[in-house]
């Protein structure tokens, strides 16, 4: 009829808003808690170091601007922190979903399978949106403490080393963020997170196993790392990452758990690489999904 109108919608803002609730689990929340512990600790580490030392990383001390902490944030859930919190997201959801056997019951209620995987998608970037922003508002609460409790204070080179004179080194300067930078960082983060959600529901939809999820979601970027250092680095998930975000190469295995080789200055290519093996990954993924090895019982 014409005049008939599709209701289902208040139906579909509910099953969108129960893949979020199911993210209301112990390793979710688990692991949530973990990353930003460790993202505070590696800043607080490097802050009373410098401090003592008397000169700051520009990579820590401008977090005492909002969005310079929002943008590192962005960094740390855009690396290995990141990968490991989503790892951990699509095996006890995605993974546990085939494991358990229900996908298939899913599909009673919901047989557009690219919907079910949109829902699940959206609800792991949602949880890296809301962790990415508190994880900047914690960060840069605790460097604003800091620089009270510790502040830094230029140690004085003995008179030997300074023709007689006494010199008082200056700390580095800061490189502080606008919040146009903090919001391509956060949006680049997104189409990493994108990256490894969609690696991660692709082991999923083969292995069906939660332990084969948090494996191979998480294996091929950490085995591959070590080729950062040769000559197919420019080739790699990894230089991509740096190169999009632009991460600083002297934090990178101090501040952020990534790859050391100094970023190329070619932001778009590393854009739009992320975003063609992310399109791939989640095609992927929809495919395993929709096959009927996902729709069979576990043995």
């Amino acid at each position: 009829m014409a005049g008939t109108r599709r209701r289902p919608a208040r139906g579909e803002r509910t099953a969108w808003a129960g893949e979020l609730r199911a993210l209301w689990t112990v390793p979710v929340w688990g692991a949530t808690v973990v990353a930003i512990v460790v993202a505070l600790a590696l800043v607080i580490r490097l802050w009373m170091a410098g401090a003592s030392y008397g000169v700051l990383d520009p990579s820590v001390s401008s977090l005492t601007s909002l969005p310079s902490a929002l943008r590192a944030a962005a960094w740390q859930f855009a690396t290995l922190l990141g990968l490991l919190l989503t790892a951990v997201v699509v095996a006890t959801g995605l993974g546990q979903t085939l494991e358990g056997g229900t996908w298939s019951a899913l599909r009673l209620f919901e047989n557009r399978v690219g919907i079910l995987w949109a829902r699940k998608a959206g609800a792991a970037l949602a949880l890296s949106l809301a962790g990415q922003i508190v994880t900047g508002v914690l960060l840069w609460l605790a460097t604003s403490a800091l620089a009270r409790l510790w502040p830094v204070r230029p140690r004085a080179v003995p008179p030997g080393f300074s023709g007689g004179a006494v010199h008082t080194p200056s700390p580095l300067p800061v490189e502080s963020a606008t919040w146009g930078q903090a919001a391509g960082a956060i949006a680049g983060a997104l189409l990493i997170q994108l990256l490894f959600i969609s690696l991660a529901g692709l082991a999923a939809a083969l292995l069906r196993s939660v332990i084969g999820t948090l494996a191979l979601g998480v294996g091929p970027l950490l085995v591959t790392a070590p080729l950062v250092l040769l000559p197919a680095a420019p080739f790699l998930p990894h230089r991509w990452i740096a190169d999009l975000l632009k991460l600083p190469a002297e934090a990178q295995y101090q501040l952020y758990f990534w790859n050391q080789a100094p970023p190329d200055p070619s932001p778009l290519t590393g854009g739009l690489a992320l975003a063609g093996v992310a399109a791939l990954a989640a095609v992927g993924a929809w495919a395993g999904l929709r096959s009927e090895r996902a729709l069979r019982p576990v043995d």
